[in-house]
């Protein structure tokens, strides 16, 4: 193969490569399926394509008046979807037919609701609240803190019971008295303890 048609064959590679990431763009996607819903002349393709990229880059620079007004008037319509159903299926006079309209009117009230609340999380974000939490399972506790706080160590109080005045620790090893309830239990003598003093 001579340079000519290497060079040919790689031309044709990167302007097929450009033709896919052109038409799997979102502008290039939707374009499509709009000339096919609005019977738009095919000319007229690369003008809508660059009225979507318009809208996308408006969205990219926070302007969203765009989403907002098209959730406005997707309510709206779903809203009216939504009379117009329920009007059918008041007015028809059978069971089945009330049921069916019924269902599809309910639909649609509940995605009008969902097209609203999302415009009104649109025009005003929820704040994210960082809450702390304490998980406890077995014998695993997992705390949950704020970035950067840290937590120090509580030292623990002294055993009461192990002090008798002032600080002054029993000492366990020490020989006791054999108590009188049980006489056979009393304190080994010295040649029988495993330690010596």
């Amino acid at each position: 193969m001579t340079k000519r048609q290497q060079d040919a064959v790689t031309d044709r590679g990167r302007s097929e490569q450009t033709l896919a990431q052109t038409i799997t763009t979102p502008e290039c996607l939707s374009a499509s399926v709009l000339t096919i819903c609005q019977s738009i002349d095919s000319a007229n393709v690369t003008e809508l394509v660059a009225e979507l990229k318009r809208q996308s880059d408006a969205i990219n620079t926070d302007d969203l008046s765009r989403a907002e007004a098209m959730l406005t008037a997707q309510a709206h319509t779903l809203d009216g979807l939504f009379a117009k159903l329920t009007s059918d299926a008041l007015t028809s006079g059978n069971l089945e037919k009330l049921e069916r309209y019924m269902k599809l009117a309910l639909k649609a009230q509940n995605q009008a609701r969902a097209t609203l609340q999302t415009l009104v999380e649109l025009k005003a974000p929820k704040r994210v609240a960082f809450v702390q939490q304490a998980n406890i399972g077995n014998q695993v506790q997992v705390n949950n803190e704020a970035q950067g706080a840290r937590t120090r160590k509580k030292r623990k109080a002294p055993n009461k019971l192990l002090e008798t005045d002032n600080g002054e620790r029993l000492d366990t090893r020490a020989t006791g008295q054999a108590g009188g309830a049980d006489p056979a239990m009393a304190t080994v003598e010295k040649q029988h303890r495993p330690y010596k003093r």
